[in-house]
C-alpha cells in the first residue's frame, strides 16, 4: 500500500510518541510530533543545574529484552546508541530501625539474605521467582501485545485457564506476599514496585509479581549518560526516519469531520492529519481537547478510576561522598501501610513517608563535578493535592533531614551546591497530567488488561492512544510495547482506507 501520502500528527513527544513515530515513519508515513515542552522525552527529560545533570522522571532500566526487540525492528541494537551497565547491586533498602538490606545481581546471595531474615526464605524466595516467571513470560507470550478489540483472542482454553487460575489476579500482591513471607522486611522487599506501577500492594492484584522476575532474574541496568539516553536513541530513530519533531507547541482543539480528525491545531498552526496518535495526557485530551461527543471516555468515567500518586521530587547537586547511598536506595518507615492509607484513601500529606533516592553518580562520574552527586529523590504524594510554597519548602525540609540522616550528612545545607523541587502543580503544568499524578493510572484489577482505557477511540474512527494510560500499562518497557501495539493498529487502518480511496 502506498502510505507515502498518508500525514500522521503525534500529540506529545514523550517515548510513547517517539516510539510509535519511528515506527510509523519506518512504515512510510508522513509523521509530525508536536510537543508542549522545550525538550521532547515526556517525563523522561533530563535537568540541567551549573554542571549536574539529572533524570528527571524514569530512573530504572528493567525488562531489556523488550528494547532490544524494538530496536531490531530498524535493524539496530541498543549498543548502537549507547552503553548499557549492568548494577550488581540492583538496589539498597533502608528501614527505619537503622539496618539496611542489599538486593543484588547474584541471585544465590539474594537467596541466602533471605535465609537470614526467614526460616526457608531462600526456599520461598526460588518458589515466588518460579511463579513470577511463569506469570512474566506467559504475560509476554500472550497478553501485553493484545489491544482487546477482540476478546475472542483470550477465550483459547489455555490462556482462559491461566487468567483465572494461575495469573493470580483476584488477590492483592500483599495478600498474596503475607501468606508466604512472615517477615515485615522481606515483605516490603517484594511489594516496593507497586509504587512504580502506579498502585500500592494493598490495591494492585498478585498477576504484578511478574515484576520481581524481572527484578531477580532479568536484572537492573543503567545507559550510561542517564536513561535520557533511550530518549535520544527513539529521537534519533524517528528523525532518521522521517519524523518531523515540532517542540514548545501545544496543541489547543482539533477539527473533526465525519467522525474523523482532519486537522490538529496548536497555539502557533492547524496542522492537517489523516491519522492522529495521542502521547499526551489521555484524560487531558479526552475531556479537554475534544468535545463532548466524541469522548470516548468522559469526565464521569474518570472520576471513578483510581490514579496513581503524584510524587514530590527533588534533584540535589551535593558536595558529599554519600558513602551509605548506592545507585538505587528505598527508605522504608516501619508503618508504611499508614503512608499507603495516608496517600490513596485520606488523600493527605504523608507524615512519616517512605521515599526513594536515585544516585547515579554511583555509576556514572559525568553527570556531577568531581567529588560531588547528582541526586533524585522521590516521595509518592496524593494525586489532586497541591503544595503551596509553604508546604513545599517545609515537606523538603523534612524530607532532606530525613535523607541526611540515613546518609549521615553533617550540616546538609551547607552541602548543597544545587536543588529544585517538582511535585504536583508542575506535573500539572508540564505534562497536563490528570490530578498531578505521576504514573497515570494505577495498575488495579479494573484498570488492568481489557479493563484498561484502549489504544483507540470507539468514537473517532482515526484516533490512537499510546502510553502509560493505555495498554499494556507504567514504565518505559510497557510504553515501548504500547508502541507497537498502536502502529499496529494505524496500520491496519492505514491499510483499510488505502483500500477505500
Amino acid at each position: 500500500m502506498n502510505l507515502s501520502g498518508r500525514r500522521v500528527v503525534v500529540v506529545g513527544g514523550g517515548i510513547g510518541g517517539l516510539a510509535t513515530s519511528a515506527l510509523l515513519g519506518h512504515a512510510g508515513y508522513q509523521v509530525t510530533i508536536i510537543e508542549k515542552n522545550r525538550l521532547v522525552g515526556g517525563r523522561a527529560r533530563y535537568l540541567k543545574l551549573k554542571n549536574f545533570f539529572f533524570d528527571m522522571g524514569p530512573s530504572w532500566y528493567m525488562m531489556p529484552e523488550v528494547f532490544e526487540n524494538y530496536f531490531q525492528i530498524f535493524g539496530k541494537k541498543t549498543t548502537d546508541y549507547y552503553k548499557l551497565i549492568r548494577l550488581k547491586t540492583h538496589y539498597r533498602i533502608f528501614f527505619e530501625n537503622k539496618t539496611t538490606l542489599d538486593i543484588t545481581s547474584d541471585l544465590e546471595k539474594n537467596k541466602q539474605t533471605f535465609k537470614k531474615l526467614e526460616k526457608d526464605g531462600n526456599k520461598k524466595l526460588e518458589l515466588v521467582l518460579k511463579k513470577s516467571a511463569f506469570i512474566y513470560n506467559q504475560a509476554m507470550k500472550e497478553l501485553v501485545f493484545q489491544d482487546y478489540r477482540d476478546l475472542k483472542t483470550l477465550l483459547r482454553p489455555k490462556l482462559l485457564f491461566d487468567i483465572l487460575f494461575r495469573f493470580d489476579l483476584f488477590r492483592s500482591l500483599h495478600d498474596y506476599v503475607k501468606a508466604v513471607f512472615r517477615s515485615k522486611k522481606l515483605q516490603k522487599v517484594l511489594e516496593y514496585t507497586t509504587v512504580f506501577l502506579g498502585g500500592s500492594p494493598f490495591n494492585t492484584p498478585a498477576f504484578y509479581k511478574l515484576v520481581t522476575h524481572a527484578d531477580f532474574n532479568l536484572g537492573i541496568y543503567y545507559p550510561k549518560g542517564g536513561i535520557y539516553q533511550v530518549v535520544k536513541a527513539l529521537k534519533d530513530l524517528a528523525e532518521k526516519n522521517g519524523v518531523i519533531i515540532k517542540t514548545k507547541e501545544e496543541v489547543k482543539q482539533v477539527t473533526i469531520s465525519h467522525r474523523r480528525i482532519i486537522a490538529v491545531v496548536t497555539d502557533k498552526t492547524p496542522y492537517p492529519a489523516d491519522i492522529v496518535v495521542v502521547n499526551a495526557d489521555y484524560p487531558f485530551f479526552e475531556t479537554k481537547i475534544l468535545p463532548p461527543n466524541y469522548q470516548t471516555y468522559p469526565e464521569s468515567y474518570w472520576r471513578k478510576k483510581v490514579f496513581s500518586p503524584s510524587a514530590f521530587l527533588i534533584y540535589l547537586g551535593i558536595r558529599h561522598p554519600l558513602e551509605k547511598s548506592d545507585h538505587h536506595n528505598l527508605f522504608f518507615t516501619d508503618d508504611w501501610e499508614n503512608h499507603f492509607r495516608e496517600v490513596y484513601q485520606k488523600r493527605a500529606i504523608p507524615t512519616n513517608p517512605s521515599f526513594y533516592w536515585h544516585v547515579p553518580t554511583k555509576t556514572d562520574l559525568s553527570l556531577a563535578p568531581k567529588n560531588h552527586h547528582s541526586v533524585m529523590i522521590l516521595v509518592p504524594m496524593p494525586p489532586g493535592v497541591f503544595l503551596n510554597e509553604d508546604q513545599s519548602q517545609a515537606f523538603s525540609i523534612k524530607i532532606l533531614r530525613q535523607f541526611a540522616h540515613l546518609n549521615q550528612v553533617q550540616d546538609i545545607e551547607k552541602k548543597i551546591v544545587v536543588k529544585k523541587i517538582f511535585q504536583g502543580t508542575d506535573f500539572l503544568n508540564d505534562y497536563r497530567a490528570t490530578l498531578g499524578a505521576a504514573f497515570g493510572l494505577a495498575h488495579t484489577f479494573f484498570q488492568t488488561a481489557l479493563f484498561r482505557p484502549k489504544n483507540f477511540s470507539s468514537k473517532i474512527k482515526n484516533l490512537f492512544y499510546v502510553g502509560q494510560h493505555t495498554n499494556p500499562g507504567v514504565g518505559m518497557p510497557p510504553v515501548l510495547i504500547s508502541a507497537q501495539i498502536v502502529a499496529k493498529l494505524v496500520n491496519e487502518y492505514g491499510q483499510r482506507l488505502s483500500e477505500t480511496h
